[in-house]
């Protein structure tokens, strides 16, 4: 039902996330440059942490806090900007009766475009830093669907959740503001104690932006059974998706009284 809805919707979503996309570059000159400016000020602050915390500097750990930086940066934008997405187009839902999930897809969809212009920024860095591409970097893209996908099974959720009760989203930001510290953005596993580090790779982002740091900076594959957690959340996330936009779907205005 879901992939026949997209399907049938294909060409909206095209064309919103293709306005979407010249919008931010009309209206938000600094957008793309902020979102590349935010991570490197972010990376300058962080990396010394990083140094401290894993005992050496240089240009790898600098990549490694990069890398960190703009997954979590893609993530943590992705939901946010999606989260209010359904209630922002109220003033559409109440004109056509489109799928409510289709609103979050669509800013998803705006903010991976931007993720994907910068992506190039890391590309280019490890290559100046020495770090060429390698056989292992065709795991990327299989990397970046399963994290879209996790993106995703997280956001559609929080929209319907938001759009039920505003406060939602200021909750969903503290969690974030936890969570960052909990992603690995200035360390690695191997700092994590053995004993705790299956639950610190339970956090799908620690997982994902581990993943990233082994196919760039340590030339080798991602490791599957850290992933497979990962993997696992993410299709609950999903199934749960399914199963919201079922009960809501045709509701969430009558609940909102719009």
């Amino acid at each position: 039902m879901f992939f026949q809805t997209i399907r049938r919707f294909a060409d909206i979503v095209f064309y919103r996330t293709l306005a979407g996309i010249k919008s931010e570059g009309r209206q938000r000159y600094l957008g793309y440059i902020w979102f590349l400016l935010e991570p490197v000020l972010s990376t300058a602050v962080l990396y010394f942490a990083y140094s401290m915390f894993m005992g050496r500097g240089g240009p790898r750990a600098i990549l490694a806090v990069f890398i960190g930086m703009i997954l979590w940066q893609w993530f943590e934008g992705s939901v946010m900007v999606g989260a209010g997405a359904i209630k922002a187009k109220f003033h559409v839902l109440n004109q056509f009766n489109l799928p409510k999930y289709l609103f979050p897809l669509v800013a998803i969809l705006v903010n991976t475009w931007k993720f994907l212009c910068v992506s190039v920024v890391i590309w280019a860095g490890a290559a100046a830093f020495g770090f060429f591409p390698n056989v292992n970097w065709l795991y990327l893209p299989l990397l970046f669907i399963v994290q879209l996908l996790f993106i995703l099974g997280i956001t559609f959720p929080v929209s319907i959740a938001v759009t039920l009760w505003s406060d939602f989203q200021t909750v969903i930001a503290s969690l974030f503001r936890i969570l960052f510290f909990l992603s690995g953005i200035f360390y690695e596993p191997e700092k994590i104690p053995e004993q705790w580090r299956a639950f610190y790779l339970a956090n799908p982002m620690a997982s994902f932006i581990d993943a990233g740091r082994a196919v760039i900076l340590r030339n080798e594959p991602p490791r599957l059974e850290n992933l497979l957690p990962a993997l696992g959340v993410t299709a609950a996330l999903l199934f749960l998706s399914w199963l919201l936009h079922l009960r809501y779907d045709k509701r969430i205005l009558k609940l909102t009284n719009v």
